[in-house]
């Protein structure tokens, strides 16, 4: 303390507190700033193209990059006795191997495509020296990767490693299928995506060990090779509608798969909606390019009609209050469909799907006692009986025969069916008319 003058006692100043060292942070931070510089040096492979040695020579550096992070991993787990470096160093080599399989598909492509080469990037393109070499590389690739990918799952996640190696591998595989139509490539990659997230809703999401930050990471590396399928498509390629509607097509069925989770009548009832609208959108781009290959204008109106229809039937199963309404939407446009199309031209496709449509609509609305669709879809069903007659007068078509007595035999023999298995099919049906009736909280 100071005397000051006046008598009066002026306190020393405070100094500020110094920070305490937080090691952890310190740790962490040095573990996201490698893992960033380490994926960001593996991913220039995918854009760079160096003027020394060749292309299978400039690949073997990659693979070889995530042996020396494995070997990284193995020194630091048993030597420094540090498991959180060791597990970060694992998990960069699952960050690598998709990459390393996108160049090897580049390799692969360049020697055994099935479609003419497009001119592609020179940072982009990856050419092996013959076809020998390019079947050794993926020899070498799946020797060497697959044995460190199932090591790195049983570290992250040593209960479901078995399943996530197989589906992670799985998925980096089809990386080589030498084909890079973007129809095809959106194709190859909805079927993976919709099957890896299949299994992450039924199997992995249930895991109450795989909610840890590294059980997260582990099944989110499968979803890796089929994001990169789409991003290369759309970086490297030509995109058409097609291709558009394809990933619209791949949201509104992952959004319908993640419905099934939700308790919430609120949230099914927008979800269904949204997932329903998304894959119609998907469908209108897709049917636009395909039209113009379909023989008639009636063909092309069933064409996007009826699957319209099923996409609003299949988005109700997952609603809750609005999923009456979502279904007499779908059964009238169904319906409205096959007379538009029979309208516009008097074929026999038009007139057997009046009567498919027709008699289905009329048999679940029997079976459920609804009037209105019953006698709705019996018309619908009597029309089309009566073009076909009129078709026989006029043209002469064994199909036309056969496809009534092959629809007329189908119905018998699932009366057969129902009759059969009425107690199953009444508790299937059961729960669902509960979850429409029951009202929203």
């Amino acid at each position: 303390m100071e005397l000051a003058s006046d008598k009066t006692l002026i306190p020393d100043p405070v100094s500020a507190p110094l920070r305490s060292f937080d090691a952890d942070a310190l740790t962490r931070a040095l573990r996201i700033a490698g893992a960033a510089l380490v994926v960001a040096s593996a991913s220039t492979f995918m854009l760079q193209h160096w003027a020394v040695g060749n292309d299978l020579m400039r690949y073997g550096m990659l693979v070889a990059q995530s042996l020396l992070l494995a070997a990284a991993a193995y020194f630091v787990g048993l030597t420094m006795r540090e498991g959180r470096s060791a597990r970060t160093f694992l998990a960069l080599v699952l960050a690598t191997i998709p990459i390393s399989f996108t160049v090897l598909g580049g390799l692969v492509y360049s020697q055994f495509h099935s479609e003419p080469l497009t001119a592609l990037p020179h940072y982009a393109s990856w050419v092996a020296p013959d076809a020998l070499s390019a079947l050794l590389a993926v020899a070498g690739t799946l020797l060497l990767l697959v044995p460190l990918a199932v090591v790195s799952f049983v570290a992250l996640a040593r209960k479901e490693a078995k399943a996530l190696s197989l589906a992670f591998c799985a998925a980096n595989v089809l990386l080589l299928v030498p084909v890079r139509r973007p129809e095809l490539a959106v194709l190859i990659a909805g079927v993976l995506v919709l099957g890896l997230l299949r299994l992450e809703l039924t199997r992995f999401a249930a895991s109450a060990h795989l909610a840890t930050l590294e059980g997260k990471l582990a099944r989110a590396m499968p979803f890796v090779p089929p994001a990169i399928m789409l991003g290369r498509a759309f970086h490297l390629y030509h995109v058409g509608p097609t291709f558009v509607g394809g990933v619209l097509l791949i949201a509104a069925t992952a959004l319908w798969q993640v419905l099934n989770r939700s308790p919430k009548a609120g949230l099914r009832d927008f979800g269904a909606c949204a997932s329903s609208l998304l894959g119609i959108a998907g469908w209108a781009l897709c049917w636009y390019e395909l039209k113009e290959q379909v023989p008639s204008d009636a063909c092309s109106v069933l064409l996007f009609g009826l699957p319209t229809a099923a996409l609003l039937f299949v988005g109700s199963l997952r609603a809750a209050s609005c999923r009456a309404g979502l279904v007499n939407i779908s059964t009238s446009i169904a319906l409205l469909t096959a007379l538009g199309a029979s309208a516009l031209d008097r074929g026999t496709a038009a007139a057997f799907c009046c009567i498919a449509l027709g008699v289905a609509v009329a048999v679940w609305g029997a079976a459920v006692r609804a009037r209105v669709r019953t006698v709705t879809g019996a018309l619908v069903a009597l029309w089309g009986i009566a073009l076909q007659v009129w078709l026989a007068v006029h043209a002469d078509n064994l199909l036309r025969w056969a496809s009534l007595t092959a629809l007329g035999i189908l119905l018998i023999v699932g009366s057969a069916y129902v009759e059969r298995n009425r107690a199953r099919l009444a508790r299937l049906w059961e729960p669902s008319a509960r979850r429409v009736e029951e009202p929203s909280l």
